[in-house]
């Protein structure tokens, strides 16, 4: 008499059997199917990089989507599926990246993850103004021109009441600090933050390890003229000596580079017109120092201008080779600009 136990014993094994073998043929399939998808489109490594912008808050179906649509990725489905596989579903990150279909799946994926975002190497000239600034940036499509002058224009739309010492206007000018940065993809607000936080990290040391007469803010407006007169670095002190020396004797700094400052655009020769506009940040007109900075002035600008040389000179004229010729006394300033000029 046969045992019926025994009976469906031979069939619970078949069905465990069965269903291993059904187990072990989807992990193969699905094994091909993510390991030809998680191919690059193309094996060619001089594919051409495309900068895809992912928003805040798209979901991980949507960025496959749009990889997929940009053909960076064979199947948004198999995006989506790795992404839960690896346990990065809704981890990955918002920016603009660097992606070619000559990458695999994976790579793409990690970038994501790691935020591997687009760098942009962008230098900022020394002396260079906020609108300059502005273009550069703009220019390279990192910030709303327009609305980057707006910001810098007044420090308490970026910082509020925290700006790190008092400065008595609002403008951010004299205070983005000229350098080469690695910017990635930011607001005008967290650029603008950076380049004030270079100054204070470089500039903030020199000033505060000198003593002066002057403040911090009278320092680097000084220093900003300096930076907009030379070519040449062995004159930087020599100039800064010549306003030093004007401001202690209370003559007006008549100083070209304000005039223009005030200009709408820079013009290749001041005419008297130009010398007679009415702007506190007009020396020809006003005693002292303007306001403000002209310009965002380098370190070695700002130590000149806490140090300078220890001179007489009162004047200086271009000699027409990027250098000038420095003189004591008004006679002699007239007699050096008729031969020179």
């Amino acid at each position: 008499m046969r045992n019926p136990k025994a009976g469906w014993t031979r069939i619970f094994q078949y069905l465990i059997g069965l269903l291993v073998w059904c187990v072990l043929i989807g992990v193969i399939a699905l094994g091909f199917y993510l390991g030809y998808y998680t191919l690059p489109l193309t094996g060619e490594n001089t594919a051409v990089e495309t900068v895809v912008t992912i928003p805040t808050g798209m979901s991980t179906t949507e960025i496959g989507l749009m990889l997929h649509a940009h053909e960076l990725v064979r199947s948004s489905d198999a995006f989506a599926l790795m992404s839960r596989v690896l346990g990065v579903d809704g981890a990955l990150m918002a920016g603009n990246y660097n992606l070619s279909p000559s990458m695999n799946l994976l790579e793409i994926i990690r970038r994501l993850r790691e935020g591997e975002v687009v760098t942009y190497r962008v230098t900022i000239p020394e002396g260079a103004n906020i609108r300059e600034i502005a273009a550069i940036l703009s220019s390279r499509g990192l910030v709303d021109e327009e609305r980057f002058i707006e910001l810098a224009s007044d420090s308490r739309l970026v910082f509020g009441d925290d700006f790190p010492f008092e400065k008595p206007i609002e403008s951010l000018e004299g205070y983005l600090y000229p350098d080469t940065y690695l910017f990635t993809d930011s607001t005008e607000e967290m650029l603008i933050k950076r380049m004030v936080d270079q100054f204070i990290k470089t500039v903030l040391p020199v000033v505060g390890s000198t003593d002066s007469e002057y403040t911090i803010h009278e320092i680097v407006t000084i220093a900003s003229i300096v930076e907009k007169e030379i070519i040449y670095h062995d004159e930087r002190a020599l100039v800064a000596a010549v306003y030093h020396n004007r401001l202690k004797q209370g003559m007006r700094l008549q100083a070209d580079p304000t005039i223009q400052y005030i200009l709408d655009r820079p013009v290749s020769r001041l005419l008297y017109s130009h010398l007679q506009i009415e702007s506190p940040y007009n020396t020809y007109r006003n005693d002292g120092l303007p306001p403000g900075p002209i310009g965002n002035p380098g370190v070695l600008s700002i130590e000149a201008a806490l140090n300078p040389a220890q001179v007489d000179y009162l004047f200086f004229v271009a000699r027409g080779d990027g250098r000038h010729h420095f003189s004591k006394t008004f006679s002699e300033h007239v007699a050096a600009r008729r031969r020179l000029q």
